[in-house]
């Protein structure tokens, strides 16, 4: 998948620092290995929406987590009785080789593919992660434009995004690194042609967890 970055309060910046360069480059790897998942029958209704949202959402999960990420970590210090959980989180470490400074950076992203209400509790996540200094830069992955409008109506994207968040500037303090999943000439991997169940391809009952899994890992494997 090709993607796209905006930058807010220098997140990128910082990541793109020598201290930090193993962190960004980890990540930039798993978003551009992001496959381009077209289910062509996926509504009968609607032959546009031709992406399937849970697979993409199911090699975020099998990626970051094969990487170390811990999956779902709370949001908020454990102590609290309301706590939200994330998406993923990681704690990267540099030592300095000449004066044995270390040097930590800890993530945590949200994966977007949803309805675009979800963005705005995902600031609220980011913001609570940061204040309890659970984490120090925020990650959100979401669909550009035209590929939000091939998974459904009203999905959260990359432009909208960048438009809303510098508005945000007295509210949202942590440093926020938006990325876009762009689809544009990216080579689509016809799903149907090795999963014809769409209660397999898109995993959402307990009875096909497992065959969604392998499929996906099929995915990943074969990309």
């Amino acid at each position: 998948m090709k993607i796209r970055t905006f930058s807010y309060r220098y997140a990128q910046e910082i990541l793109e620092h020598p201290n930090y360069a193993e962190a960004y480059d980890e990540l930039m790897e798993i978003c551009r290995a992001c496959p381009l998942p077209v289910y062509k029958d996926k509504s009968k209704t609607q032959p546009r929406l031709d992406v399937v949202q849970q697979i993409i959402n199911s090699y975020f999960k099998l990626s970051f987590s094969d990487k170390g990420w811990e999956s779902e970590p709370m949001v908020t210090p454990s102590e609290f009785d309301d706590s939200l959980r994330g998406d993923f989180r990681k704690k990267f470490t540099k030592m300095d080789l000449v004066d044995a400074s270390v040097y930590d950076i800890t993530l945590q992203i949200e994966v977007e593919m949803g309805n675009i209400a979800s963005s705005y509790r995902n600031y609220f996540k980011f913001q609570l992660s940061y204040a309890h200094k659970l984490a120090d830069i925020a990650i959100l992955i979401l669909p550009c434009d035209e590929l939000s409008r091939r998974i459904d109506s009203g999905v959260a994207s990359f432009e909208k995004t960048v438009r809303e968040i510098p508005s945000a500037d007295l509210s949202i303090t942590v440093p926020i690194l938006v990325i876009g999943l762009d689809d544009s000439n990216v080579e689509a991997i016809d799903i149907e042609h090795l999963e014809r169940d769409l209660k397999v391809v898109k995993g959402s009952q307990k009875a096909y967890e497992e065959e969604h899994r392998l499929l996906v890992e099929r995915i990943i494997r074969s990309s």
